[in-house]
């Protein structure tokens, strides 16, 4: 993280936010339906059933978004979330309700289906649980999910996920590879150069009413064009800075 330094103050700058395609704090009052976008091009959200800005939950700032898994889901449309088969970083922090084996509850996916929720695996990536990791994902798009109170393993391996807990998720690719990271530690890597097509994004929600996220998100961004973390590394201590 870098700085400006005006008298005294110092502000945090990212570097690279002109690669920034999303930013979303989570920040507002208690019941808003006003989900801001804090990146350059400040897009506007589509709400689908009642996700809103719930002060029950925070990493930073007071507040997050909140998902019931009862139809609760915000998308975009926008060619910024079509990472080709460039790099890119998906990051938040999420704090889930429910981690349980008996459903999948993906909190991101990317898809050329409008909505950003596609049931289908085809000519993409998908981070899962187990042998999930290995498939693709939502016809040319990225998905995140939890599933079996596990995040990735493309090779076996696995990170736990705990309920009622903020963690810190990160998923980037870096020229051919793809590596999946839990609070700062790296958990799995799979070699994936996908032509990621996709500009429809969901957040809250993978494939309709079936697998949607039950929890908090606060602080996602995502970066097209730049994998941020290709180590192990300490998860941010403060949010995100809007410049």
């Amino acid at each position: 993280m870098s700085w400006i330094i005006t008298g005294s103050e110092k502000t945090p700058v990212d570097p690279q936010f002109g690669s920034v395609s999303l930013l979303l704090h989570g920040d507002g009052t208690n019941g808003s339906t006003t989900i801001t976008d804090s990146s350059r091009s400040l897009k506007t959200a589509t709400r689908v059933g009642d996700v809103q800005i719930s002060t029950a939950q925070s990493k930073f700032g007071g507040s997050s978004i909140a998902f019931d898994k009862v139809g609760d889901r915000i998308t975009y449309s926008n060619s910024d979330f079509a990472f080709g088969t460039g790099d890119f970083t998906v990051e938040a922090w999420i704090y889930s309700r429910d981690v349980s084996s008996a459903t999948a509850r993906g909190w991101f996916q990317t898809s050329t289906v409008t909505g950003g929720l596609q049931r289908s695996y085809a000519n993409g990536l998908s981070i899962f649980q187990g042998v999930k990791g290995t498939g693709g994902s939502a016809n040319g798009g990225l998905c995140i999910a939890i599933d079996g109170s596990n995040f990735f393993g493309s090779t076996g391996s696995t990170a736990v996920l705990f309920a009622n807990q903020w963690q810190h998720i990160a998923v980037t690719r870096s020229g051919a590879t793809c590596r999946a990271f839990v609070d700062g530690t790296e958990v799995g890597s799979r070699t994936n150069s996908s032509n990621l097509t996709g500009s429809n994004l969901c957040v809250g929600g993978y494939y309709s009413t079936l697998f949607l996220y039950d929890g908090y998100i606060d602080d996602l961004r995502i970066t097209k064009g730049v994998a941020r973390y290709t180590a192990n590394f300490t998860p941010p201590t403060a949010p995100f800075p809007d410049i």
